[in-house]
């Protein structure tokens, strides 16, 4: 059919071009999928340490002040909402100068789900800097006064501590109760 002047300047691909794009499009798609990452199941996992937990509440002379190591996995192909959390994977106890650290699990597996949510940067500042806020407990010998400025950056300290890593504090409860107790009904 002779070109007439609606179709003169239009050119139908031939079956040899349609085949060549073709095949390179699907080459291209498939050098996609062998480059494109699929998500990992792998979780990550990293140490955390907790804060001085005291094994009897009100201290003594006696107190044994208890630090422990755990982790917190992510995994976010199958947890976008929260964190994995061990159980205690070493603990260090603390009385005055003495400092003995236990080993308890090398096994690094969930034992709970801990939520995460926002936190605010004063809440960040006070976590970050937990020494000033617990300061010399491990020489606390009776309980302290909660009107003093100082008593009250600890409760500060562990209230926050204690809402950011509540799966971890409901691992090691029964071993603190009347100081966790404390903490959050004191004034």
């Amino acid at each position: 059919m002779p070109p007439t002047k609606g179709n003169a300047s239009q050119k139908q691909p031939s079956s040899l071009q349609v085949i060549v794009i073709s095949t390179l499009a699907i080459m291209y798609l498939s050098a996609c999928n062998f480059t494109t990452a699929l998500p990992s199941s792998t979780t990550v996992w990293r140490k955390v340490r907790s804060p001085l937990f005291p094994s009897n509440w009100a201290p003594t002379a006696e107190t044994v002040w208890v630090r422990y190591t755990f982790a917190y996995g992510s995994n976010p192909t199958e947890l976008m909402d929260g964190e994995y959390v061990t159980k205690p994977l070493s603990k260090t106890e603390c009385r005055e100068d003495v400092v003995k650290t236990i080993e308890l699990s090398d096994e690094i597996t969930q034992a709970a789900i801990q939520g995460v949510m926002p936190i605010d940067k004063s809440t960040l500042l006070l976590l970050q800097n937990e020494k000033p806020a617990t300061g010399d407990c491990v020489k606390m010998t009776q309980l302290p006064d909660p009107n003093l400025p100082e008593t009250q950056e600890l409760l500060a300290y562990y209230r926050a501590w204690f809402k950011y890593n509540g799966a971890f504090l409901d691992l090691i409860r029964k071993d603190h109760v009347d100081f966790i107790d404390w903490v959050m009904l004191t004034e």
